[in-house]
């Protein structure tokens, strides 16, 4: 029976988050496929998706997707098809990374990112707040963002996409006012939001590490579940506070116990979800064999 009670809380798992196709693969491909080479067989890869309750049908459209708007490039090998990720793909996912597997807040030193922006005629305008809120900017009254720790080479490869030179005012300074008073600066991030979520990912995921011996962790299809399950929801909160320092948020902040069972949780399912992906997913070189080094580095 071994294995038993981690298959039902992943059975629960998987009725409670109800991961989407398109946003699943992406999960798979940052978090795993990414260690490889970046690419993998599609028969392989809709078997695999097939444990998180999503059909053929479901997968190769929503691979399909993907690889329309650019985030994967296709290849034909006679009747089969492998997918890898785009530089588009590689970027978006390799910005990701840093942010999501780490163990620690970044030190800050104080300084703030002011962005204003000019709406109008400004393309996109709607499509260029939405991205900067996944860069980790605040939004204040008046067009205007804020961000502490600003990733430089994101933005502007952000900035130099939608053509903004002429739309947009950056500069950086320092609060003269305590940051505790400053309600209009908290009211930036809607922290009322991401706490919820922060404490539902807790609620979910805390169970797993409750009376689950060492045989249980080690089921490898379960295992990996679990890992792509826990990476796919940690990471669709944390880059909305992606780079955010520890001082600017709210009392007991739930992104801090998160991090951390984020951290043991994907350090017990590693080894048994990479012999699942050793056995399962391959591409032109056979099935997958060692990660790249980078993967003993995750949450370090």
């Amino acid at each position: 029976m071994t294995g038993c009670k981690l298959a039902n809380s992943v059975s629960r798992l998987l009725s409670q988050v109800q991961p989407k196709a398109g946003s699943l693969a992406v999960t798979i491909f940052g978090d795993c496929i990414s260690l490889y080479g970046g690419n993998v067989w599609l028969g392989s890869l809709v078997s695999t998706m097939e444990l998180f309750k999503l059909n053929s049908r479901q997968i190769r459209t929503a691979v399909f997707r993907l690889a329309q708007n650019g985030w994967l490039e296709s290849e034909r090998f006679g009747r089969r098809s492998i997918y890898g990720l785009s530089a588009l793909g590689m970027q978006d996912y390799g910005r990701a990374t840093s942010q999501i597997y780490r163990s620690k807040y970044k030190p800050w030193d104080g300084q703030w990112t002011i962005l204003a922006c000019n709406k109008e005629d400004f393309f996109d305008y709607a499509n260029f707040r939405k991205q900067l809120h996944w860069l980790g900017f605040g939004e204040l009254p008046g067009a205007t963002f804020v961000h502490p720790n600003l990733d430089v080479v994101a933005f502007n490869q952000l900035a130099t996409e939608f053509r903004v030179v002429d739309q947009i005012a950056i500069w950086c300074g320092q609060l003269t006012s305590t940051l505790e008073g400053s309600s209009v600066l908290l009211e930036a991030w809607d922290f009322t939001e991401l706490r919820a979520r922060f404490e539902k990912f807790l609620s979910r995921f805390s169970i797993l590490m409750s009376d689950m011996s060492k045989e249980e962790w080690s089921v490898p299809a379960n295992s990996f579940v679990v890992r792509v399950l826990l990476i796919h929801e940690y990471r669709r909160i944390l880059l909305q506070v992606a780079d955010l320092p520890e001082a600017i948020f709210p009392e007991n902040w739930p992104g801090i116990p998160a991090m951390s069972l984020a951290k043991m949780i994907y350090s017990k399912v590693s080894a048994p979800s990479q012999l699942f992906v050793s056995r399962n997913l391959e591409n032109r070189d056979g099935f997958f064999s060692d990660p790249i080094d980078e993967f003993f580095l995750r949450f370090r």
